[in-house]
């Protein structure tokens, strides 16, 4: 039997039995407030500090009693994720992107003792956002397609009533926003099409956006183009085509129009997939004939034939970062916006 343990027999325990925090805090030599942070999983605590609170917090089969804990702090220690769709989305067709870090929100948001509320919305008729006013959550994180115009206006104007929320790339210039680091990751791409040999290479993606990582990304590519002294080109999109067949459509184009290029920067992974189809249909060689690469880095790439190349974001800096800042937010401090790191992820098409 442990020191720790001993001391626990000779205190008094709490109501019904139960250990309490304030045993804990005396049998460790810390404060009651270190210990309610540690099993929050608060990283302000020291690591070697929080290591033991929470292994003699196992061993008297500790657990906080989160009613109470609510009461007295006037929280509710959960987060609430809205993921918006396109307007009549099948959900098991959104972009795997999203639910990667959906899974890396939750597991951030749980390591720091926050439950997590899910809510899938895409037009209108079920748009929600005020969770901290019915007293669901403490605050919200918005993640989600760029293309639900609507749907970012509707949290862009409920932001105005101070609600704590952080949003993944949102635009408007009133929400608060984390994004990756689309101009770095479009140099990585440029550069390493430009080390295999490509003069003439195409970006495919959209030329005007409301999604801010997409605008990020053609500006970059430009600008590039520029330093460089290359052409760039930029096929226009279908509206209205799901992402993969719009790289298919603007490919084909690009070889009915007998336009010149060696390599393809595609501005997601999904549109790069379309584009390496229109290639393989055509008979031009994807990763031989013409390289290519995409962005995001969602797993499906990998299944390609060649597998894709293809920028890949952090999914969970991303997911910590999103949880850091609506935390700081609630807080009452100023939240870390930096970039979320990106990284070229090589494979057979380029």
């Amino acid at each position: 039997m442990t020191s720790e343990r001993r001391n626990a027999n000779r205190t008094p325990m709490g109501k019904e039995g139960r250990i309490t925090a304030h045993q804990i805090a005396a049998m460790l030599g810390v404060s009651q407030p270190t210990v309610s942070r540690a099993l929050r999983g608060d990283k302000k605590v020291n690591e070697d500090t929080r290591a033991r609170i929470v292994a003699l917090a196992n061993e008297l089969n500790y657990s906080v009693d989160h009613n109470a804990l609510r009461l007295r702090m006037q929280q509710t220690f959960s987060i609430a994720l809205v993921i918006l769709c396109r307007r009549g989305e099948n959900k098991a067709n959104i972009n795997p992107f999203y639910l990667s870090l959906l899974g890396c929100i939750a597991a951030s948001a749980s390591e720091r003792g926050y439950n997590l509320i899910v809510s899938f919305q895409d037009n209108p008729a079920n748009f929600f956002a005020n969770y901290t006013g019915s007293r669901q959550a403490d605050g919200l994180i918005v993640i989600g397609s760029g293309q639900n115009i609507e749907g970012w206006q509707y949290f862009g104007e409920y932001s105005k009533h101070k609600t704590p929320m952080i949003c993944w790339g949102a635009s408007k210039q009133d929400l608060i926003s984390i994004k990756s680091d689309n101009a770095q990751g479009t140099r990585l791409a440029i550069e390493h099409l430009r080390a295999c040999g490509c003069t003439s290479i195409a970006y495919i993606g959209p030329s005007e956006s409301e999604q801010p990582q997409f605008q990020d990304r053609i500006i970059a590519y430009r600008n590039i183009m520029r330093e460089i002294d290359l052409q760039a080109i930029c096929p226009p999109l279908p509206e209205n085509a799901v992402r993969e067949e719009q790289g298919y459509e603007a490919v084909c184009a690009l070889l009915r129009e007998q336009v010149k290029f060696d390599g393809l920067f595609c501005a997601n992974d999904f549109i790069a997939l379309g584009a390496m189809r229109a290639l393989d249909e055509n008979g031009v060689i994807p990763g031989k004939d013409v390289r290519v690469i995409g962005f995001d880095g969602i797993a499906i790439g990998g299944y390609a034939q060649p597998p894709l190349s293809t920028i890949k974001q952090d999914y969970y800096r991303a997911g910590e970062m999103l949880v850091e800042a609506l935390v700081a937010v609630l807080n009452g401090n100023e939240p870390d916006t930096s970039p979320v790191p990106v990284r070229l992820l090589q494979r057979g098409s380029a």
